[in-house]
C-alpha cells in the first residue's frame, strides 16, 4: 500500500493558491492535509471545505498529522517559518531564495541535518522543459568546454512587499536568486570572486537594476543582468563554449544552437520546446520533493545549493556597497550530508477491517511481535459482526509494507485513511 505524504501549505497567496496547491493536490503520492495563512478565509478557500486550516502552524499540528510542508511566505518570513517546520519534524519545500542571507540559510541547513529531514529550496526553473533541455545539451558537451555564461532576467516594476527591501524584496533576491542558481547548475564549479553594480529605484525601496560578474575557479566567468524597469518579463541564458553557443529563452520556449562543425547541427537552428511555462514545472518540482522523502535520498536541488546561491548574492550586494570585487570561499556543489536513517521512516494511517471469524484474534498484538513498528490506536469499533480499527503506524517503509501485507494475508482488509484519523 502506498504511503501518502500529508502536506501542509503555508502561505495561500496568489503563488501558493494558483501554483503550489494544485501541484500538491494532483500528486498521487501526497495529499493537501492542511493550510496555514494569516487570512483563514483564504486558507479555507484554497484547502477546500473539509480540510483543516489555521492561522498558526502549531495549532494545525495539534489536530492534524503532517509529514511535510510547502512554505510560500514573504522572503523575510521564509527562514523562521521553515525553521519551525523542521523543528516540528516536517520535511520542507521552501520557496526560493530560502532565506534572506547566507547566515539564515546556514541555520536552516543545520536544522535539517539535526532533525534528519529533507530541505529543498524551490528553484522551479530547474524543472522547466526549456531549461532542462538546455542543461542536457551542455552536460552532453554540445557546446564544448564552457567559456562564458550570460544571464538576463527582469520584469515590470515590483509592487507590495516584493518592492520593499526591508521585507526581503527587490530583484536581487526575487529574480537574481533564480539566475545565480541556473548559472551554478549549468556550471557546477566553485566560485572564487564576484563583482556587482546596483542602481536603486527612484523611491529607494529596492534595486532598479543589477549588473554582476561571477568568476569560477576554472577561469570561466558569468555575467548577470537584472531589472525591474522593463515593460515586460524576460528570462534568457546563453552558454558559450569551445564548440559553439547555446541560448535558452524561457518566455518564448526556444533554444538556439549555433555549433561549430557538429554533425547533428551543421547550421544554426532553433529548437521549439514550448509548453505551459508554469504549472508543469511546479508539478515536477513537488514530485521531486515527494520522491526524495519516499526514496530516502537528497532532492536534486539540495539545501546546500540554496546556501551557495545566498552566499553569492551576499557577495554581490557587498561588492556593490564597497565598490570592489569580493573573494568567496565556495567549495562548489555538495550534498547536504544528512546522515539520515530516519528518512526511511514513514507514517501510515490505515484502517484494518475484520471479518466476523477473525474479530477475536489478536491481530494487532501478533503484528507488534512480528514487526518493529510504533503503534497508535486512534479509533476502533465492532458492529454487526464486523470490526474495524484505525491505526497510525510508524517505522521503516519496507517494514510497514511487509506488516500490512502480512495483515492482509490473515484475512484483514487494509485501507488508507487520508488526513487526520482523529477528526475523521
Amino acid at each position: 500500500m502506498n504511503t501518502l505524504i500529508n502536506t501542509c501549505l503555508i502561505g495561500c497567496g496568489l503563488h501558493g493558491a494558483s501554483r503550489l496547491a494544485p501541484a500538491i493536490q494532483t500528486n498521487e503520492c501526497a495529499v493537501l492535509a492542511g493550510c496555514v495563512d494569516a487570512d483563514v478565509e483564504i486558507a479555507q478557500a484554497v484547502a477546500g471545505p473539509e480540510t483543516p486550516v489555521s492561522t498558526e502552524l502549531r495549532e494545525l499540528l495539534l489536530h492534524t498529522d503532517m509529514d511535510a510542508a510547502v512554505v510560500a511566505v514573504p522572503h523575510d518570513q521564509l527562514a523562521p517559518v521553515t525553521l519551525q517546520c523542521l523543528e516540528a519534524g516536517l520535511h520542507v519545500l521552501v520557496e526560493k531564495p530560502m532565506a534572506l542571507n547566507e547566515s539564515e540559510a546556514s541555520d536552516l541547513v543545520a536544522a535539517a541535518v539535526a532533525n534528519k529531514r529533507v530541505l529543498m529550496p524551490a528553484y522551479c526553473l530547474r524543472f522547466n522543459t526549456v531549461r532542462t533541455r538546455a542543461h542536457t545539451h551542455v552536460r552532453n558537451g554540445l557546446s564544448g568546454a564552457t567559456k562564458t555564461l550570460a544571464a538576463a532576467k527582469g520584469s515590470p516594476p515590483l509592487t507590495g512587499w516584493l518592492a520593499d527591501r526591508t521585507r526581503g524584496g527587490g530583484q536581487l533576491l526575487f529574480l537574481g536568486s533564480h539566475l545565480v542558481d541556473q548559472i551554478l547548475w549549468l556550471h557546477p564549479q566553485p566560485v572564487v570572486q564576484v563583482f556587482a553594480a546596483i542602481q536603486d529605484r527612484a523611491d529607494g525601496r529596492s534595486e532598479e537594476s543589477i549588473s554582476g560578474l561571477i568568476e569560477f575557479s576554472d577561469g570561466v566567468s558569468a555575467t548577470i543582468s537584472l531589472s525591474q524597469g522593463a515593460g515586460t518579463a524576460y528570462d534568457h541564458i546563453e552558454i558559450t563554449g569551445s564548440g559553439g553557443r547555446i541560448g535558452s529563452d524561457w518566455k518564448s520556449g526556444q533554444i538556439s544552437l549555433d555549433l561549430e562543425d557538429h554533425p547533428s547541427y551543421p547550421a544554426p537552428v532553433i529548437e521549439h520546446v514550448r509548453t505551459d511555462p508554469f504549472q508543469p514545472m511546479y508539478d515536477a518540482e513537488f514530485s521531486e520533493f515527494v520522491n526524495a522523502i519516499r526514496g530516502n535520498r537528497e532532492p536534486s536541488v539540495t539545501a546546500n545549493d540554496g546556501l551557495r546561491v545566498l552566499k553569492i548574492l551576499d557577495g554581490l550586494r557587498s561588492s556593490a556597497t564597497q565598490g570592489t570585487p569580493i573573494e568567496l570561499f565556495d567549495k562548489g556543489p555538495s550534498p547536504t550530508t544528512v546522515q539520515n536513517d530516519d528518512l526511511s521512516l514513514a507514517r501510515v494511517r490505515v484502517q484494518f477491517t475484520y471479518a466476523a471469524d477473525s474479530i477475536r484474534r489478536p491481530i494487532i498484538y501478533e503484528l507488534s511481535q512480528r514487526f518493529d513498528l510504533t503503534f497508535d490506536i486512534r479509533r476502533a469499533d465492532v458492529d454487526a459482526g464486523i470490526g474495524w480499527i484505525q491505526l497510525l503506524l510508524e517505522g521503516d517503509r519496507n517494514e510497514l509494507d511487509a506488516a500490512i501485507a502480512w495483515a492482509e494475508s490473515q484475512g484483514v482488509r487494509a485501507s488508507p485513511v487520508e488526513g487526520d484519523v482523529i477528526s475523521g
